[in-house]
């Protein structure tokens, strides 16, 4: 438990078995109140940890209000105590509705029809295979919506709610503009880059999305991201200009990997570019990052697809990837056109 700013206290739960190893989780304690951002992994030993942090406060778990900034189980797979105790949660409305989705299961039907576009066999991966079903949040919530631009006041500290989208189609963060920093969650980390997967027809080009909220991101005045993996980030600006460079490079990567006028599987494409994991090839990839590999990669695509890089075409409900023409160039920045 360590007090990064005044009243703003960040602790680590482990995440077992899981290349992320752990979530900062931070929380802001008032005389008044005790409001904690994010929750852990539903399983025993997340749950020990936090509930062991947040007896240091000295507060009932009914008076700890939950703040989710997305739906991700890491982050919502507890929520459910504070639910049953009576606590209030707050999420954005994107986000809150897929959060309820996955525990009812209509998400993961939706996961399963993404799996069929990436190409993979049903028993290449399962849902079991997956961290985010296992240790998944599993009744709905009763929560209260936030929008962006919402002002979400706590003690000292006055918040503008922003709307993140990228990591996931609702993920949200809260701007403290007078003390220059930001609870970003997932949005920005450092070493490690953010997955930004494929989220279906309702969030095309999502990749797009996820770079114009990195852009708008640089436009603030920040000194510090309170990000919810890895390392606090005292260099806003500089590691959003990394992150902007690494995507550029991996689409490079897709288009140079690519033969013009053949069509590619999203599953093909996957095994045919680098990947910083211990597996000399695809088929040694643990089933489970086989999904984020998977869905990061889809969603390049569809970032080239929409650009005018690549044809789509869809045949059995699986995605094909046909690149137009040699020799193409990945603009470095990002040049939008709108």
């Amino acid at each position: 438990m360590k007090e990064i700013l005044p009243n703003i206290f960040t602790f680590g739960i482990t995440l077992p078995n899981s290349p992320l190893r752990e979530i900062n989780l931070y929380a802001i304690k008032t005389k008044q109140r005790l409001v904690l951002f994010d929750t852990g992994y539903n399983m025993k030993e997340c749950r020990d940890e936090l509930l062991s942090a947040l007896d240091k406060f000295g507060v009932e778990l009914s008076d700890v209000e939950l703040v989710l900034t997305h739906l991700h189980s890491d982050h919502t797979g507890l929520a459910s105590i504070f639910h049953d105790a009576g606590s209030k949660i707050y999420v954005g409305e994107v986000d809150g509705n897929l959060t309820n989705a996955m525990a009812e299961g209509s998400y993961w039907d939706m996961m399963l029809k993404t799996r069929d576009h990436f190409g993979l066999e049903p028993n290449e991966v399962t849902l079991e295979d997956n961290p985010g079903y296992q240790f998944r949040l599993r009744k709905p919530i009763k929560y209260i919506t936030l929008q962006p631009g919402d002002i979400f006041e706590v003690g000292q500290y006055s918040f503008e709610v922003m709307d993140l989208i990228g990591h996931t189609p609702g993920h949200i963060g809260f701007y403290e503009p007078h003390h220059k920093f930001m609870l970003s969650g997932d949005t920005v980390l450092d070493p490690m880059t953010p997955n930004i997967t494929y989220w279906g027809a309702d969030y095309p080009n999502i990749l797009r999305s996820y770079i114009t909220t990195l852009y708008q991101l640089k436009d603030l005045d920040l000194k510090v991201l309170l990000a919810t993996h890895r390392k606090v980030i005292e260099n806003p600006s500089e590691r959003i200009d990394e992150i902007i460079g690494h995507h550029q490079e991996r689409l490079q990567e897709i288009v140079d990997m690519m033969e013009a006028g053949r069509a590619y599987t999203t599953r093909e494409v996957s095994a045919g570019i680098s990947w910083r994991i211990k597996a000399d090839n695809w088929d040694e990839f643990p089933k489970g990052q086989k999904w984020f590999a998977a869905g990061e990669t889809l969603a390049h695509l569809d970032y080239l697809y929409h650009e005018g890089f690549l044809d789509w075409d869809e045949e059995n409900d699986v995605f094909y990837y046909t690149k137009k023409q040699n020799n193409v160039e990945i603009p470095l920045p990002v040049v939008f056109q709108n």
